[in-house]
Formats: structure tokens, C-alpha cells, sequence
């Protein structure tokens, strides 16, 4: 039976490093070309309203309303959004699409449920899409006290 070298079979070091950091720079490249934040270039973005800036003690889910109006109070147009939640140093974002018409306040269903939870979390609003008179519900869930911000921008 014929002696093999160890040096034909198994891979060196070496090489194992090199692929190693091939897959992991090919990792990353897929992840540059697909993963996008459409805030990015957030001074870029439309700032539509400073929605919520405050702090909160109590934990829990708070479903926030918003009815449809700007920082001038006037109705913004149909059309895709953007609701941007930042609390500390983490943020969230999320897209709703905006119609024309509805009955003033009428989706209106903000309320605080207490509760705890590990993390903080950014909903999907609802309805969505909905008429702009109507309004549309936020839900935050909030983990701990601290500072929240909401702003939503024309996207």
C-alpha cells in the first residue's frame, strides 16, 4: 500500500485562513449590495414631522396616532413614509403608504398597555395603507425608561 503525504491531503493553515477571509469578504460584499437604509442619506429625506420626542418611565406596548398632518398641520399627500423610532442608541424603521380622503381620526385606537419586554421593537403600523384623515397607529414596544423619538419623513 502505497505511503501518502500528510501534505497532499490535509490543507495547510494557510489555506484554510485564505478561505476563510474570501467567504467572509464575499459575505460582506452581498450584504453592501442588498441590505440598504433608506435613511442613509436621511438629510437627504423629507423630514414630514417630529412626531414624538419624550421620555417614558413605564415599560409596555404604546400604540401612538398619528393624524396625518405635518409639522405646519396640514395633510400630507398620498404616498410611501417612513417612520423612523430611535430610543437611545437603537433604531427602528418602518415604510406605511398614505391614500387620499378618510373621516378625520377615525383608525384613533392609541392606548398604553403596561408590560415587560427584552426588547424594544417598532411595530407595523396599521392600517396600511390608510386614508390620510383617518390616521394611522404606531405600536412601540419599550423595553425600558428612556427618551423616544419618532419622525416620520416622505420617502
Amino acid at each position: 500500500m502505497p505511503v501518502r503525504s500528510k501534505s497532499m491531503h490535509a490543507p495547510t493553515t494557510k489555506r484554510i485562513m485564505i478561505k476563510k477571509v474570501s467567504l467572509i469578504f464575499f459575505i460582506a460584499i452581498l450584504l453592501a449590495i442588498h441590505c440598504s437604509n433608506p435613511l442613509k442619506n436621511e438629510e437627504k429625506k423629507e423630514l414630514v414631522i417630529h412626531f414624538i420626542d419624550d421620555v417614558f418611565d413605564l415599560t409596555g406596548r404604546y400604540v401612538f396616532f398619528w393624524d396625518g398632518k405635518d409639522e405646519h398641520k396640514k395633510y400630507v399627500e398620498p404616498g410611501k413614509y417612513i417612520i423612523l423610532l430611535s430610543i437611545r442608541d437603537w433604531q427602528d424603521q418602518t415604510f406605511v403608504s398614505v391614500e387620499a380622503d378618510g373621516k378625520p381620526n377615525a383608525n384613533d385606537s392609541s392606548r398604553f398597555e403596561p408590560g415587560f419586554w427584552l426588547n424594544h421593537e417598532l411595530e407595523a403600523p396599521y392600517p396600511d395603507p390608510f386614508q390620510v384623515q383617518a390616521g394611522v397607529n404606531i405600536p412601540v414596544l419599550i423595553a425600558e425608561p428612556a427618551r423616544i423619538r419618532i419622525n416620520i419623513y416622505k420617502d
